[in-house]
């Protein structure tokens, strides 16, 4: 088997693992976590909007009704979105010309850190991170290739990112911020990104519309959940929080942003760097829950095993089976807690 074959295998062989380890890790014990309940129960009255969030979940939310809504019906969209957004970050390391232990090394949060649970309940935020990741995704495939399609699939992630969860707005401005801040400015002379533009707002002007004749429900839902819950979050918890929610692979996100941020190979994906920066300060600024930036996240795990991976690859090769222990040792007092789906 040649290289090439051999590395879409074991993508494919992390992709489904990714995808059915958490039907195994849960226990039968727990049923659907009570803001489950709310999401499915919005399928039986579809609308193009709802107070706390946008319309997409509940089509999803509405197929698993209408596949008799047992509990794998339900999981299987997180699930499913979960190994997407691993196979985007896969995509992002094969990209950047990263080879087998830097796709083992960017699977791994996906199994060990927060995510496992993330993506496993039925809730807005598995289709928030994987459009984050998407748009970011889109981004440096359009770095790489200078091919205009990219920057569509920039506008349809950003649009359907929007019809998930209204927080993707923090990352789509974090982004063109990091874009005007680096020599891809440029991109704002070229049409094709306005085309995509429009198409984003094409795709979320139904949303709002409802929001337009209902009189904006979400900026009471935000301003009760600012008064009841996020006045109480600290910036000094939330940025502990970050470290964390990410622990057992937090040296792979820190290389990641160290990466982009002074090597000079990641110096065309510099504006991940300041993304995010721009996400976090909102975040803060904002008192947003600490679970709110986990969609940043992704694309420096990404950045970051390749590097690990192309930096190890000569010499200090040891230092593979260092992390991997680490994060497999620490991870492993973490997953089923995360797999349980615990409030």
């Amino acid at each position: 088997m040649n290289s090439a074959k051999s590395t879409r295998a074991l993508i494919v062989l992390l992709v489904i693992l990714k995808f059915a380890l958490p039907f195994f890790l849960q226990d039968p014990v727990y049923q659907l976590h009570r803001d489950e309940y709310l999401y499915l129960a919005e399928a039986h009255h579809m609308s193009w909007g709802f107070m706390e969030i946008p319309p997409l979940l509940s089509v999803f939310a509405w197929l698993s009704n209408l596949l008799g809504g047992s509990m794998f019906w339900v999981k299987i969209w997180p699930a499913l979105f979960g190994a997407l957004t691993f196979l985007l970050v896969a995509k992002i390391i094969i990209s950047l010309g990263g080879k087998t232990f830097a796709l083992i090394l960017g699977w791994l949060p996906f199994i060990l850190d927060g995510y496992m649970r993330l993506f496993f309940l039925f809730m807005p935020n598995f289709l928030d991170v994987f459009f984050w990741t998407l748009i970011a995704f889109s981004v440096i495939r359009y770095i790489q290739t200078q091919q205009n399609k990219w920057l569509y699939f920039f506008g349809i992630a950003v649009g359907l990112g929007m019809m998930s969860k209204y927080s993707v707005a923090f990352f789509a401005a974090s982004v063109v911020a990091g874009i005007l801040l680096t020599r891809h400015r440029k991109i704002f002379t070229n049409k094709h990104f306005y085309f995509a533009s429009l198409i984003a707002l094409l795709i979320f002007i139904p949303n709002i519309i409802w929001q337009y004749n209902h009189r904006f429900p979400v900026i009471a839902h935000m301003g009760e959940l600012q008064e009841e819950q996020l006045k109480y979050n600290s910036a000094a918890g939330f940025i502990k929080s970050q470290f964390f929610m990410n622990l057992p692979c937090v040296f792979t996100w820190i290389a990641g942003l160290l990466f982009v941020s002074f090597n000079s190979a990641g110096k065309p994906y510099r504006l991940f760097a300041w993304t995010y920066l721009f996400v976090i300060a909102l975040l803060i600024l904002l008192r947003g829950k600490d679970y709110y930036a986990l969609g940043t996240y992704p694309v420096l795990f990404a950045f970051g095993a390749y590097h690990f991976g192309k930096a190890t690859s000569m010499r200090l090769r040891w230092t593979r089976y260092v992390m991997l222990l680490f994060s497999l040792g620490l991870g492993s007092f973490g997953m089923p807690y995360h797999a349980a789906g615990k409030a």
